[in-house]
């Protein structure tokens, strides 16, 4: 998105920023920690990548990470609408290559590189949390400096 941010959070709020995301991310992948347990404790390693559970879950951090930034730049009045469609086409372009990644999944027969692949978005999607979640704190970090200036 093209702003004029010219805010470097300190040190404190940086850290305050990541372990509030982070608080959310390990939400997100408890269950998969206890998938990979479970199919390891069975000796099941390549239903570790069969599972549908990656693509879906990919899907899902891909829409709520798209929503927390519209959310934030629709409260700073000073971004780009068309940065911001631009940002909102490619968001909802990974959710729907997840979603094709997880129909591929409950098909009968599951391939290993499809597995591998939605594994990849997964990580991808785990990355754009915390791009996205970044990002969006900022921004509502800087209109709540812009406003209590202007009220000064």
């Amino acid at each position: 998105m093209s702003t004029n941010m010219s805010y470097h959070p300190h040190k404190k709020e940086r850290k305050a920023i990541f372990a509030e995301l982070s608080s959310e991310y390990i939400f997100i992948i408890t269950p998969f920690i206890f998938l990979i347990a479970i199919k390891t404790y069975n000796s099941e390693y390549e239903k570790i990548l069969t599972a549908p559970d990656w693509s879906l879950v990919s899907c899902i951090i891909f829409g709520q990470s798209a929503v927390r930034l519209q959310r934030s730049a629709v409260k700073y009045r000073d971004t780009d609408d068309r940065q911001l469609g631009w940002y909102s086409s490619k968001r909802f372009f990974l959710a729907s290559i997840s979603m094709l990644f997880y129909f591929g999944m409950t098909s009968e027969t599951p391939s290993t590189y499809l597995g591998l692949g939605q594994i990849a978005l997964f990580a991808i999607a785990s990355a754009f949390h915390f791009k996205d979640g970044i990002a969006s704190r900022l921004l509502e970090t800087i209109e709540l400096q812009k406003s209590k200036s202007q009220n000064k």
